[in-house]
């Protein structure tokens, strides 16, 4: 499927967004609380709450960072 640069932009932010999130979450409750009854709610709750934050930062960060990446390193192809 063929999109332009901005919803792929997006499509990775989210995606990248929501992975971190749940893992993320996972172990930080993990840590902070144990193994406990009402672990998967709690985490769950964690993650939604992450993910609510990740998501508009990862948004703006992402397409900062890769311009500034592409400014100032130059990727040397050494794979052929």
């Amino acid at each position: 499927m063929k999109v332009s640069g901005k919803v792929y932009g997006l499509v990775f932010s989210g995606a990248i967004s929501l992975v971190m999130s749940v893992f993320m979450s996972f172990f930080m409750v993990l840590v902070n609380v144990g193994y406990i009854d009402g672990f998967f709610f709690i985490w769950m709750m964690s993650t939604a709450l992450g993910f609510a934050i990740a998501l508009p930062i990862a948004a703006i960060a992402v397409p900062i960072i890769q311009k500034l990446l592409n400014r100032y390193l130059i990727v040397k192809d050494n794979f052929k």
